[in-house]
């Protein structure tokens, strides 16, 4: 995204253990600090993995309200931000497995758009060290203390941030107990509304059922499986996407009823895209590589494009029922 322009910025203190919320009167002072500190943030949720666009599911929507009121008239971004503070802590306080937070409210520009962030800090435990000063004597300690903030290395746990043009979402969240059942509470007791997968969640999808096929279907061949690795390595290099069709045909070549079987299991768990576009976050979890693990004492790592031919490396099926591992044209051998 390009440079982030922060209009407004305020913070609710939504902590459980004092029986109301903290709402705040005015808006957050402005300093250079603190504006670097969430510019940097909100640059990098843009790019998390985590993150699964959704859509409110009706017109009238209490939070999709509140952020129609803001877009229209700035002058409303105090109210309507503790009115959804408000919204957020009802829910909370009904159902203690939600952590206490620190809520930021950031209405923002960024790419040509408007954007309303709602930055979800669940208080975590940190250890800090404290004076205590007496008539005549000083004691130092060591003492716990919640702290809600990330540093600018660390990721926002949960956030929601509303297009304020078409009043699409992204959103990251946390399932917690609700009614003895782990859910996601912001999706469907905040937002009410309905969210696709994640890039994470599709990439897993096609590991996991690539995985299950070449177990079920093709008797653990560590060659199968690193073949439909090394389609989706091409898929990527070559356009910037993960294609379905691309890899079942690559690594199922003829066998037209294990492609039909491969596209079938993946959509069957959500997965109804046929590409998956890839961006750098994403690129970096594309595996380039395949685990072996030999007699569960000898692991070895080899990039699966090694795999898919005989030049490099060769797998021997000898008559006693073992396999035998050959590695071809070594030219350097190095301990680590």
């Amino acid at each position: 995204m390009d440079r982030i322009n922060i209009e407004k910025i305020i913070l609710h203190i939504l902590d459980n253990s004092v029986g109301i919320p903290a709402l705040s009167e005015e808006e957050h002072p402005y300093s250079g600090e603190i504006m670097e500190f969430l510019e940097i943030h909100i640059e990098k949720v843009f790019d998390d993995i985590n993150i699964k666009k959704a859509f409110f599911d009706s017109e009238e929507n209490l939070v999709k309200n509140i952020c129609i009121d803001i877009s229209k008239d700035n002058d409303n971004f105090i109210a309507k931000t503790k009115e959804f503070a408000q919204l957020m802590y009802n829910i909370m306080a009904e159902n203690p497995s939600i952590p206490s937070c620190d809520l930021i409210c950031v209405l923002f520009n960024g790419d040509g758009r408007k954007y309303l962030g709602f930055f979800i800090l669940n208080y975590k435990t940190s250890y800090i060290h404290y004076i205590e000063e007496s008539d005549d004597k000083r004691v130092n300690k060591v003492i716990k203390q919640k702290t809600t903030l990330p540093n600018v290395n660390q990721k926002i746990d949960e956030f929601i941030i509303v297009d304020l043009e078409d009043y699409s979402i992204l959103l990251k969240q946390k399932k917690y107990e609700i009614n003895g059942e782990k859910e996601y509470y912001i999706s469907k007791y905040l937002l009410h509304s309905k969210d696709t997968l994640s890039d994470k969640e599709k990439m897993d999808i096609v590991n996991k059922v690539s995985k299950k096929i070449v177990r079920d279907y093709c008797e653990d061949d560590v060659t199968k499986m690193a073949k439909i690795k090394n389609a989706i390595v091409e898929s990527v290099e070559e356009s910037d996407t993960i294609d379905i069709d691309h890899i079942k045909t690559k690594a199922f070549n003829e066998n037209i009823e294990l492609q039909n079987i491969y596209e079938e299991e993946i959509e069957k768990r959500g997965l109804t895209e046929k590409t998956i576009e890839v961006n750098e976050p994403l690129y970096k979890k594309i595996p380039r590589k395949q685990k072996l693990i030999i007699d569960e004492d000898i692991e070895i790592k080899i990039p699966v494009s090694y795999l898919t031919g005989n030049d490099k490396i060769e797998f021997i099926n000898n008559t006693d029922g073992t396999i035998s591992i050959i590695l071809k044209s070594i030219k350097d051998i190095q301990g680590k």
